[in-house]
């Protein structure tokens, strides 16, 4: 079955008989928050956060918009345990908390050129815990 964005909003129908007692949701919110981490996969508007962010079961991918004239030398990402930070041109895009536990070897990024003519910050996150849903990239 396919879902919508709005399948996954809490006042959503499904997620209201689930629930309901003997709707078969189980404990409620943290089964909501296990379904809208794995629809992470559904892109996130970049106006909401300034990225945009994918998972599958081994990695967590989250990509940027950038200038144009963006080289590799304007970039410095810190991939760390528990927390990401990413500044372009001088300028903090993101700070914060990731989602989940990163293995930092398995961790990297790449600077490319969009479908629209301008430039994009690529990064992969790689997940410690394999399989695991991350409810969230990075918390800002």
């Amino acid at each position: 079955m396919d879902f919508t964005e709005l399948d996954l909003e809490e006042r959503a129908d499904w997620i209201q008989i689930a629930r309901a007692q003997g709707g078969g949701g189980g404990s409620g919110a943290s089964n909501v928050a296990s379904l809208t981490g794995t629809m992470g996969q559904l892109k996130t508007k970049e106006e909401d956060l300034g990225y945009t962010w994918t998972q599958t079961v081994d990695e967590v991918e989250l990509k940027f918009a950038v200038a144009a004239n963006i080289k590799g030398k304007d970039v410095n990402i810190k991939f760390a345990r528990s927390s990401l930070t990413v500044k372009v041109a001088g300028e903090t895009l993101l700070e914060g908390p990731t989602g989940g536990a990163v293995v930092v070897d398995d961790s990297t990024y790449t600077l490319q050129d969009d479908d629209k003519g301008g430039r994009e910050l690529c990064l992969i996150m790689g997940k410690h815990d394999e399989g695991r849903t991350w409810a969230y990239a990075v918390k800002k």
